[in-house]
């Protein structure tokens, strides 16, 4: 079974926030820089729902490596962005599909964890209610017509700890999925080639730009 990610990511925050918004400002703060997390993945469709765990790992601007464990009949994907280009790994296809990292992917939900603190040129910021013990911020597309496929994101952060908890994402049929992140370090000394892509032997290459 194939499953389309969207990506996304963590961070550990200081002493006392007030509101969503405030905990989000203090994510993108250098300390959180390097960034490594767990995470479990629920897409729900219909009255049913898909469950995939992983890792993710950060090294802003821009660097990632999503990766979702073999599972049942998934049996593993990658999403890695070496800062200039992504590169999205199928093993059921055995093929990568590519793209250079532009402005419709920066603006992505994929990005808003592992780009620059510039969201607020995209994005139009709002607290949300709290609830699950967590602080919650909403973040909408400022253009209707520039929202790749989202209605809008949700982030939770921890009440007791303001770490990065939840991610909701909405997409423009209404359909749900939710990131639940844990293990989550900060201020990772990554290894030097820890977000070089490498072409898997035999594997296909497709162009989506």
């Amino acid at each position: 079974m194939r499953f389309v990610s969207k990506l996304v990511f963590i961070c550990v925050v200081g002493s006392s926030f007030a509101d969503g918004i405030s905990s989000l400002d203090q994510f993108f703060q250098a300390k959180n820089q390097s960034i490594c997390a767990e995470f479990t993945q629920t897409v729900f469709i219909r009255k049913k729902k898909q469950v995939t765990v992983g890792q993710m790992k950060i090294l802003r601007p821009n660097k990632f490596r999503w990766e979702y464990y073999n599972q049942g009949n998934n049996i593993g994907q990658q999403i890695v962005s070496d800062g200039n280009m992504v590169y999205i790994v199928d093993k059921e296809l055995e093929q990568v599909t590519y793209k250079k990292l532009g402005k419709t992917f920066n603006k992505s939900p994929a990005m808003i964890l592992a780009g620059s603190n510039d969201i607020r040129k995209y994005y139009t910021l709002s607290n949300k209610a709290d609830r699950d013990n967590n602080e919650w911020v909403e973040l909408k597309p400022k253009l209707v017509n520039d929202n790749n496929g989202f209605q809008a994101v949700e982030i939770g952060f921890s009440k007791s700890t303001h770490q990065l908890a939840n991610m909701i994402f909405v997409d423009n049929f209404g359909s749900k999925s939710q990131i639940s992140f844990h293990e989550l370090r900060t201020g990772i000394k990554f290894r030097a080639d820890e977000f070089k892509f490498v072409l898997p032997k035999g594997y296909d290459t497709i162009n989506s730009d």
